[in-house]
């Protein structure tokens, strides 16, 4: 297949929505992944349709989040901010996505004010964008966003842009409340595996919800690092009136005690790992509007790949806690369900998909396997 037809293929697959489709036509290509067309690379074109789904999978594929290209020559957050599209926005800012103000063209916050977008306007502001540079040239002088708003006739969005700081404080009670809800949480996990050593904080623009983490040391008893998030239950995940009492959780995951990745090292991934899946597993109900429950299992990719290039563990199971009681935390937002993250293979999670996840938890424990990390244990799934 020539490239004219291959281009023609892929945008008609983006523009579809067909994930599979798209994949097979780039078939781990480097050169095809990052091809450039006139509306920019792949990611530009699927972020400005709107293809969440898409723009995920080409972000899993390695295409550059902040290579500038498309009608506007600025990033794939600019086109899908541009085009109204706040899921994609959203994902692209946890994904960390540069705020780029270098130009008025590539300012995402601009694209969102031209074309109406309110609630983007509102989530770039809580995200930290400038909304004081000033641009001049021929068709600009002096203008920043307020000035630009206006010029639009954009009388809502002026509103914002003239009183930025409501956003934050609303934002500042709802952290205060938040961190109350925190405080319970730590003081519950705190009885069963003792004081938090550590924490790794983060700031994830235009997410609905900042995740910690917190390391919990081993101890006499507890010959293992506990790992455990708080900022997950920030906001509900979504649910029908049936499972309203599943609405808020938090995630644990041990680690044995020689573990050392007590540090956000993104460049040692044998050891960062368990943090960014930590991370990863508390945000997915945020990204895409489920939620996270007893048997889930999500498989690093399709077909699953090793987590790390030190195990063959391929996906993650959410588990019910061993401990008694520590799976209910009561605060006042409500019942708070934790889970225990297990690393398992993908013999597993077909045993689990066959019998339930309750009979593989069985054969786990007959076999003697813990709810302890362990890169090089027996995979009871063969």
């Amino acid at each position: 297949m020539d490239n004219k037809l291959i281009t023609k293929e892929i945008r008609s697959a983006i523009k579809d929505g067909n994930v599979q489709k798209v994949v097979e036509l780039i078939d781990s290509n480097t050169e095809t992944l990052n091809m450039e067309t006139p509306f920019g690379t792949w990611l530009h074109v699927a972020a400005s349709k709107g293809k969440l789904d898409i723009v995920q999978k080409l972000v899993e594929l390695r295409s550059d989040i902040n290579k500038l290209g498309g009608v506007y020559g600025g990033g794939v957050l600019n086109e899908a901010a541009s085009s109204g599209h706040i899921e994609v926005v959203r994902y692209l800012l946890l994904r960390e996505a540069n705020l780029d103000v270098s130009e008025p063209e590539r300012n995402p916050l601009f694209g969102a004010i031209s074309n109406g977008h309110v609630d983007i306007v509102k989530l770039l502001i809580k995200s930290g964008i400038d909304t004081d540079i000033k641009y001049a040239g021929e068709s600009k002088e002096d203008t920043d966003a307020l000035t630009f708003a206006r010029e639009q006739g954009q009388i809502e969005i002026v509103k914002l842009l003239e009183n930025p700081n409501e956003c934050s404080t609303t934002a500042s009670k709802t952290n205060e409340s938040n961190q109350n809800q925190h405080d319970v949480i730590l003081e519950h996990v705190a009885k069963y595996f003792g004081e938090v050593k550590n924490t790794i904080s983060e700031i994830v623009p235009g997410s609905r919800v900042a995740v910690s983490i917190h390391i919990i040391a081993p101890s006499i008893n507890k010959n293992f690092v506990t790992l455990f998030t708080t900022g997950m239950s920030d906001e509900p995940m979504d649910y029908s009136e049936k499972e309203s009492g599943y609405k808020y959780s938090e995630l644990l995951l041990k680690l044995p005690s020689n573990w050392n990745g007590d540090k956000d090292d993104k460049k040692d991934q044998n050891n960062y790992w368990p943090l960014a899946w930590l991370r990863k597993v508390a945000h997915i109900p945020h990204i895409y509007d489920g939620w996270i429950e007893e048997g889930v299992i999500l498989p690093n990719g399709e077909p699953p790949q090793p987590l790390a290039s030190n195990t063959n563990l391929s996906c993650v199971m959410v588990s019910r806690p061993k401990e008694t009681g520590l799976d209910i935390v009561q605060t006042k937002q409500g019942t708070v369900n934790v889970y225990t993250l297990i690393p398992i293979y993908e013999e597993e999670r077909i045993l689990a998909l066959e019998k339930g996840h309750d009979y593989l938890i069985k054969i786990m424990n007959d076999k003697g396997v813990s709810d302890v990390l362990d890169l090089d244990r027996i995979n009871v799934g063969k």
